[in-house]
């Protein structure tokens, strides 16, 4: 889920398998596909880990035709968001690309998805960020940040990113809600363990990328956005299904 009610936290499922993606749909989630660039210019999906590695599907990629490659390992990202459009999810395209070789990774997404509908894309280029922004707009562009950022919103500014997406231990409520005040929403990097996803349900982030397991864990359960866990429970995360309406943890539907 990208955009969501207040005080709603959204989930964005980290490397979605495609053929797990039948099962997310109407949950509500948004699921996070990279995307590369092959040699003779077309966008496509790369397959999630646990299919290949992303570092030999992208230099396979690289040197590659679209022609060349299995369609059903490397499809083209069009057919792609078609069928993630009729399941009702939307996507989160995440650009993968060498030195050098970003700017063009970004031209070949435009070329075959020239509008982005529900989904969203994001890049620790930020310049490549603002020139999809300059196409998309900045509510569907998000600028990643590996470490803890100089200034936040200088780089957000640069990128005119409507998201910023970093790791959940360098979010706190106080700085997504003033982000949030200045149009710019959070999405925490991928929880991979229980422990990541409290405490990225609990940094304030609008929208919580996580593996699927929790996800789907998750499912059935509404977040409020920048709850507190109760100290001595970590070991009850909320995913567990079994909350009691705690602040961060299950609040009922």
């Amino acid at each position: 889920m990208i955009s969501v009610p207040e005080p709603q936290c959204g989930f964005v499922v980290h490397d979605l398998c495609l053929d797990a993606a039948d099962a997310l749909a109407g949950t509500g989630c948004a699921t996070e596909v990279d995307v590369a660039r092959t040699a003779d210019g077309v966008a496509v999906v790369l397959p999630c880990a646990a299919h290949l590695g992303k570092e030999i599907a992208l230099r396979t990629v690289s040197d590659a035709t679209a022609s060349s490659l299995d369609p059903c390992l490397f499809p083209p990202v069009e057919a792609v968001l078609t069928r993630l459009a009729t399941l009702e999810l939307p996507a989160v395209l995440d650009l993968k690309a060498g030195p050098g070789d970003e700017a063009r990774t970004a031209s070949a997404l435009l070329a075959r998805v020239p509008r982005p509908g529900s989904h969203r894309v994001i890049s620790f280029n930020h310049r490549v960020v603002r020139l999809i922004s300059e196409r998309w707009g900045a509510s569907a562009c998000g600028v990643l940040f590996a470490g803890l950022p100089v200034d936040v919103y200088a780089v957000a500014a640069a990128a005119d990113a409507g998201w910023v997406v970093m790791q959940s231990r360098f979010l706190e409520s106080a700085l997504c809600g003033e982000l949030r005040a200045e149009g710019v929403r959070t999405m925490t990097f991928s929880a991979a363990t229980p422990e990541r996803f409290v405490e990225a349900i609990s940094s304030g982030a609008d929208s919580v990328m996580a593996e699927l397991e929790i996800v789907r864990a998750a499912a059935g359960a509404t977040y409020l956005r920048g709850g507190t866990i109760e100290s001595g429970n970590p070991a009850e995360p909320p995913i567990a299904g079994t909350g009691t309406g705690l602040l961060g943890g299950p609040s009922g539907r």
